[in-house]
């Protein structure tokens, strides 16, 4: 079976500019995220990015950073306008 998913290496936080940059039209699973004092994501560090959300799972890729060591988690979604995922047919965008 083909992957839908890469596993990133970056080191360092991006903004949320930076990873809107790099991953445009991905989803993108984040580790060390941050969050303004509203309480909107600003940054973290991008770990896997795929083309559906939590590809890969079947593989086992997140059980690694399911522990505090990792800190708050997050994902972004940066589908071009259009595209429907599976989670929105189940769950309506900012639900």
């Amino acid at each position: 079976m083909d992957k839908n998913y890469r596993v990133l290496n970056h080191k360092e936080q991006l903004t949320l500019k930076e990873i809107e940059d790099l991953y445009d039209d991905c989803w993108v699973f984040l580790v060390h995220a941050h969050y303004d004092s509203n309480g909107h994501l600003i940054g973290g560090i991008p770990v896997i990015c795929g083309d559906v959300a939590y590809a890969g799972a079947e593989d086992g890729i997140y059980d690694k950073y399911d522990t505090d060591e990792y800190g708050e988690q997050d994902e972004l979604y940066l589908f071009k306008p259009g595209f429907i995922s599976a989670l929105e047919i189940v769950r309506p965008a900012n639900a």
